[in-house]
């Protein structure tokens, strides 16, 4: 895209620096018979064959020219991520935050456990799926089962 930029930037400093304003493009010409001079522009056609842009290809365009990645980068690059996982998985020490990650869930953020039970309760009590694991856990947590009955009721 860089390449792309230089190039659009490096035509347009060309053109004003030997054609003047680009403005003046299609400037006719007061005498039809007379060859331009410097600084004058004709309203003769451009020539497209024989010009760069008839060499130029669209995918040069679309991908900001020749690919110029060496053949060997997709192995370097394997290897490297290989041997990062490698390290980052089997060889490295468990830290403090790694312990912490282990443990439970629902002993890091309080009252997430009651919320997805009541949550799940609703789902199965809905559908007429068995509720009697989020019952028995709801209760051990100390929710009272009719206030909840009643309250998924009213919603």
């Amino acid at each position: 895209m860089l390449r792309l930029l230089t190039k659009t930037r490096l035509a347009r400093q060309l053109f004003t620096a030997s054609y003047g304003s680009p403005r003046f493009y299609a400037q006719n010409l007061a005498d039809g018979n007379k060859k331009p001079e410097e600084g004058q522009i004709s309203n003769e056609p451009i020539q497209f064959f024989g010009s760069q842009a008839a060499t130029w290809r669209a995918r040069d365009t679309r991908s900001g020219g020749d690919d110029e990645s060496l053949w060997y980068q997709p192995y370097v690059i394997s290897a490297s991520l290989a041997v990062f996982l490698l390290y980052f998985c089997c060889l490295r020490e468990e830290s403090d935050i790694d312990e912490r990650l282990g443990g439970n869930l629902y002993d890091h953020v309080s009252d997430m456990e009651e919320v997805q039970l009541t949550v799940n309760y609703r789902y199965n009590k809905e559908h007429g799926l068995d509720t009697k694991e989020q019952e028995k856990r709801l209760i051990e947590i100390g929710v009272d089962m009719k206030e909840l009955d009643a309250k998924l009721a009213a919603l």
